[in-house]
């Protein structure tokens, strides 16, 4: 397995580095400081997982960058792995195609954990970041409190895989613009206000496979 640590910090990707060899042996560790030399090797390389922080030099921000990387590998696991929580800014990430947001004084241990779980297809919060969106999140109710059709159901599935929207309208065969029609009944719905959310809530209710945080 390959996987591409895209930080401008050496002692950042030299700690993540150790973590990723740790948690999966054999893997090949790809490195790089820009978003020039990130889309590069992910295009050389096509590693599997991609581990982002959120702020990186140059002219590209770091959500654009995400969602170049989303479209140049549809099936990437995209991790961000930051110390910022601000839910703005995970939003953000979130709506460009990222799989999880983890803080940067987690433990090796947990961010190991974490990391195993997005590989696993799960979508990965911190605790943290999660307990400021709602004071409803952590008190699951009933799925069936919520009634989906199967088609906003496959929406919401894609969602929370981290698919814009143009990804989920190709692999549904949809118009991007019925697939926005989706996601906003979904967000009305899920009475959230952004996909984070939304995808936060769908973890909870149990409509979507189980949220792990790290």
């Amino acid at each position: 397995m390959k996987v591409l640590l895209v930080d401008d910090h050496p002692v950042a990707r030299r700690g993540l580095s150790v973590v990723v060899t740790s948690s999966f042996a054999g893997c090949e560790i790809l490195e790089a400081d820009d978003a020039v030399t990130a889309l590069s090797l992910a295009g050389e390389e096509r590693p599997e997982m991609i581990l982002l922080d959120a702020k990186i030099p140059g002219s590209m921000p770091a959500d654009e960058l995400c969602r170049k990387l989303r479209e140049l590998l549809p099936d990437v696991v995209i991790a961000i792995v930051t110390a910022f929580d601000d839910l703005a800014v995970v939003d953000a990430f979130v709506s460009s195609g990222a799989s999880g947001w983890l803080l940067k004084d987690t433990s090796e241990l947990d961010i190991g954990v974490a990391l195993r779980a997005l590989l696993a297809g799960q979508f990965v919060i911190d605790s943290r970041v999660a307990k400021q969106l709602t004071p409803t999140i952590g008190k699951p109710r009933p799925p069936g409190t919520i009634n989906l059709t199967d088609r906003e159901r496959d929406v919401l599935t894609l969602l929370a895989q981290g698919r814009p929207n143009r990804k989920i309208a190709q692999q549904l065969f949809l118009s991007e613009t019925t697939v926005k029609g989706y996601v906003r009944d979904l967000l009305r719905k899920l009475n959230a206000s952004s996909r984070l959310e939304a995808v936060v809530r769908a973890y909870e209710l149990g409509l979507v496979p189980q949220l792990r945080r790290g």
